[in-house]
């Protein structure tokens, strides 16, 4: 059964204090819909791990996902909050706030490489960089990254990794990159 989205005032005023008992099924599901929606990008840890080759020093998006979903609150809705650009990013479908997590265990074809992965918006930086310094390529590093921020319908999201010289192959074990609606 496919659902409404409604701002927050009209929310507040259908799920408003339940003393006469009239909050329908139906509310509930509008009330839910307005609120939820993911989409998310994953790389099986089972699967053959995905590597990366030759990152230099300029950015370059994380393409290495092998499983990807998308799902509103409601599997019979037509659309959700968030989506996922065949390019490996996140859009967002409704204005809102949306929290944003990212994390990988990844290693190094080099030593001593300085790792810096960054969010970008639009093709825009939107954070702080996150950086892993790898003394021992070969051993696995956990990367991770969490956010909360304001999208517009259509906004869209990716992760981008450089090393600081040369280059260098990184190899994902996992990688999960999701973005939530959470109002």
């Amino acid at each position: 059964m496919a659902q409404t989205e409604r701002d927050q005032a009209i929310i507040r005023s259908l799920l408003a204090d339940n003393t006469s008992g009239n909050i329908s099924p139906t509310d509930v599901r509008d009330a839910i819909a307005s609120l939820m929606g993911y989409a998310s990008l994953a790389l099986t840890p089972a699967g053959t791990p995905a590597v990366m080759s030759a990152v230099g020093t300029s950015f370059e998006l994380i393409d290495v996902y092998d499983q990807i979903s998308s799902q509103s609150s409601d599997v019979n809705d037509a659309g959700s909050d968030a989506d996922l650009s065949p390019d490996f990013r996140l859009v967002a479908n409704a204005d809102g706030f949306y929290k944003v997590d990212f994390s990988a265990s990844v290693s190094s074809s080099q030593n001593n490489r300085l790792l810096t992965f960054r969010p970008h918006v639009n093709n825009a930086v939107a954070l702080t960089d996150i950086q892993q310094f790898m003394s021992n390529g070969s051993d696995i590093q956990i990367i991770s990254f969490s956010g909360i921020g304001e999208f517009d319908p259509g906004d869209q999201i990716d992760m981008r990794v450089l090393v600081d010289t040369g280059t260098t192959n990184l190899t994902f074990e996992a990688a999960t990159f999701t973005m939530h609606r959470i109002g």
